[in-house]
Order: C-alpha cells, then sequence, then structure tokens
C-alpha cells in the first residue's frame, strides 16, 4: 500500500514535469521551482515528500494543490500531522556544551567520510586522495577560496568554489549551503545578526545550475532536511555518540553531497563561533 509520510513546509503549488530520477528519489520541477519524491533511506526535507510503497522509478507525473498531492493515478491529502518542519528554531542552549560537541562532529567526519570529499579542508592527510593535476587544482582553489570566506572576503570566496566539485549537486555548492546553515546557527546562539552576511553569500552563490539554486535558496532563509535538522539539535545537547550516530546518517545523502554540506557548516561555526 502506497503512503504519504511527510511533505516539506517549501513545497509550492503547482503542475511539475519530471527532472531526474535516481534509485531513492524522483526529482520535478515547475519552472523555478522543485519538488522531489523519495523513499524513506533520503528522509523528510523542505522540498521532499516522502513515500513509502511505490516504486520511483514509475513516477512521471506530480501536481500539488492546497490540500492534495497527485502522483501519476494517486492522490494524497495534506494533513498538518504529515507536514515536515524544516526551520531551524534553536530555544535554549548551553553555548560552551555546543562548542565541545563540535570536536565530535569534526572527528566523526574525519573517520567516517567517503573518498573524494571535501574533508581535505579539516584533516590534510585526505589530500593524498587527489592524485590528478586536475584535482590538485581543484584542491588548492578549495582551499583558497575558503580562506577568502573566513577572512571575510566573502564575494570573492565563494565565486571560487562555486560549482566547484563533482556530482549532480558540486562540492564546492553543498559546501556553501553548509556554510550558509551555520551563519543561521550560530546567530540564534550568539544572539546576533549575519542576515547581510548570508545575504551576499547568497547572492554570489547563485548561478545557472537551477538544481543547485534551490537548494542554496533553502540554506539561505535557514531550512535543512531532517537528517541536518537531527544533528544540528544533537550538537545542542546530546552526546558523542548520538553526534556520531547522526553524522553518519548525513554521510549517507549523496555520494558526497552529505559530508561536504557537513563540512561546509563545520568551518562556518569554527569561523563565527570558536
Amino acid at each position: 500500500m502506497i503512503g504519504l509520510l511527510s511533505y516539506g513546509n517549501q513545497i509550492r503549488c503547482g503542475t511539475y514535469q519530471l527532472h531526474s530520477k535516481f534509485s531513492s528519489a524522483a526529482n520535478f520541477f515547475s519552472d523555478d521551482a522543485f519538488a522531489f519524491v523519495v523513499d524513506t533511506r533520503v528522509g523528510a526535507g523542505p522540498l521532499n515528500i516522502v513515500l513509502e510503497g511505490v516504486k520511483l522509478d514509475s513516477l512521471r507525473s506530480l501536481e500539488i494543490k492546497n490540500d492534495c498531492i497527485y502522483l501519476n493515478d494517486d492522490h494524497f491529502s495534506l494533513s498538518d500531522s504529515a507536514l515536515f518542519n524544516s526551520n531551524i528554531q534553536i530555544d535554549r542552549i548551553d553555548k560552551n556544551k555546543f562548542q565541545d560537541n563540535m570536536r565530535f562532529l569534526e572527528s566523526a567526519l574525519i573517520e567516517y567520510s567517503p573518498p573524494k570529499s571535501l574533508v581535505f579542508l579539516i584533516d590534510s592527510e585526505r589530500k593524498k586522495e587527489f592524485i590528478s593535476s586536475f584535482d590538485l587544482a581543484m584542491v588548492n582553489r578549495f582551499e583558497e577560496g575558503v580562506r577568502n570566506l573566513l577572512a571575510g572576503d566573502y564575494q570573492i570566496g565563494v565565486e571560487a568554489i562555486k560549482g566547484l566539485g563533482y556530482g549532480l549537486t558540486p562540492g564546492g555548492d553543498d559546501f556553501i549551503s553548509g556554510f550558509l546553515i551555520a551563519l543561521h546557527v550560530s546567530q540564534q546562539i550568539l544572539k546576533t545578526d549575519f542576515s547581510q552576511i548570508i545575504d551576499i553569500i547568497h547572492r554570489a552563490a547563485k548561478g545557472s545550475n537551477s538544481f543547485t539554486n534551490i537548494f542554496l535558496d533553502c540554506a539561505a532563509r535557514g531550512h535543512v532536511s531532517e537528517k541536518f535538522k537531527k544533528l544540528i539539535f544533537a550538537l545542542c545537547s546530546s552526546n558523542e555518540n548520538t553526534i556520531e550516530q547522526y553524522t553518519r546518517e548525513l554521510l549517507t545523502v549523496g555520494a558526497t553531497s552529505g559530508t561536504d554540506q557537513a563540512v561546509g557548516f563545520l568551518i562556518g561555526i569554527k569561523g563565527f563561533m570558536l
């Protein structure tokens, strides 16, 4: 039996066309809007529609209305109980504990991250995985871009790394989205306003790839996936084992996307809070 488990709070109404399919996701677009029909392996997200009991490769059409989702010949009523709230809202936090817990995130990233991810930005030993002249030039460009970001040269730093790397969502864009999320978390914890920096980075990061732009839009507004949200809340209050568990869950996103986003988040937090 097909069932709707959740739908993201950033999904827009419209008639969508199929963009691409993968084993765990069918991606749809309508003008500049996207919606991702996914299984439980991917989980909830700001633009995700999580289904159970359906073969994703059979999906060919999607229409979203205020009270219903239509997929092929099936329709699903939208209820508040299935709505996933992707906003980051940190009400109470021990800042010192959060800062201490970032060490556990960094250790888990170094230990469990896949090859050819951006973990070389926090562990120089991982540079050994990059051998070709193309790879080495990419590594140097990432390092230069991150140095500029941390020095406050946001536009120069972003322009150096946006669109850089491999995959449907390049590592540079994943990194930037993680960095934007770090700014949202930092401003809540520090009770300050980083909206101007967020805006500069977001504007500089957007390009011609509408697929990556939508992820950058979500990050710039402080909307995250369920996996990332669990990790953020664990960093606020939990122990090393829980942080490791949620870090490893985030690393399952894409080939390196979850890892690269987490690296951007870690470096952003270290730059603004530690």
